[in-house]
């Protein structure tokens, strides 16, 4: 992507929104997967430090209650309005768990190993989790997340 939200709206705090269609963790999670797919691997890695603290924890706690009371996740692929609007209620899980896999793959990338497999288990953890694709179905980090912390 030539044009990433950092360039196009730069902000000295990435975990402050500074485009008014996203909410804040939105648009750090946004920065971090433009960043990975801009392959400015250090940069999203950072970008995912800078903020995880803020919004991570609280996300853990969403998923954690969803497995204790033993709740299917969300579906994957296309869904009906329903679901979707359902999915899209629990946007800071699905913020979350985008910055974790950009900084799992990111990592990756960068060969540092041992951080990626910590930052996989974490993605791993964030099951639920949903990601719009811009084709029209969601996805789950979690699932790929799995595929590539299974080639260790």
């Amino acid at each position: 992507m030539a044009n990433t939200l950092l360039e196009q709206t730069p902000s000295s705090d990435p975990c402050i929104s500074t485009n008014p269609d996203l909410g804040d963790s939105a648009f750090w999670a946004t920065q971090a997967v433009e960043l990975y797919a801009d392959k400015k691997f250090d940069q999203a890695v950072k970008v995912v430090d800078a903020c995880f603290s803020r919004w991570g924890p609280a996300a853990g706690q969403q998923q954690k209650k969803l497995y204790d009371k033993g709740v299917a996740c969300p579906p994957t692929g296309r869904v009906g309005s329903k679901t979707k609007k359902k999915i899209h209620q629990d946007f800071l899980m699905n913020d979350v768990s985008m910055a974790l896999w950009a900084r799992a793959r990111s990592q990756h990338e960068l060969k540092q190993l041992d951080a990626a497999k910590k930052s996989y288990a974490m993605c791993l953890y964030m099951k639920c989790g949903r990601a719009w694709d811009t084709n029209g179905w969601f996805w789950s980090p979690a699932e790929d997340c799995a595929k590539y912390a299974g080639s260790f």
